[in-house]
């Protein structure tokens, strides 16, 4: 059975599930990881919205076997650190975004990877200034 690509329907943003224990869990995040950036690099259509995709598709193609199971996870961060969460990717060009039955949330799979490392407190005091907005709004004033 094939899967259509793309469909005239709406992108569907599904909530994201924080308490979930899955949520924070590393190996089913690269897992989830490696599922979306594999879909991303047979595609390619997102490579000029961001840095995370050159970025991504730089790892995948640089790697041992041109594929995903080519790059170490630890070098998922790199992709990570890429992303702005700006949407682009998937509100205009990503064809397989819910309801497709691939289920690609790019944003939504950085966003979890950005909170678990603030969960696990791998991010630079600037990260974790320039995040805290009441702060930084009460030295602003």
């Amino acid at each position: 059975m094939t899967v259509r690509e793309g469909s005239l329907e709406a992108p569907t943003r599904h909530p994201l599930d924080w308490g979930n224990p899955e949520f924070f869990d590393e190996v089913a995040q690269n897992r989830e990881l490696a599922r979306v950036f594999d879909i991303c690099h047979g595609c390619r259509r997102c490579v000029s919205l961001c840095g995370a995709f050159p970025t991504l598709f730089d790892l995948i193609d640089e790697g041992k076997t041109g594929e995903i199971d080519g790059v170490a996870t630890k070098d998922f961060g790199k992709v990570v650190d890429q992303c702005y969460l700006c949407d682009l990717c998937y509100m205009t060009k990503c064809p397989y975004v819910p309801p497709h039955p691939w289920n690609v949330d790019f944003p939504h799979l950085m966003l979890r990877a950005k909170a678990r490392k603030f969960r696990e407190g791998t991010v630079k005091f600037r990260d974790k200034l320039l995040t805290s907005t009441d702060t930084l709004g009460k030295l602003a004033t």
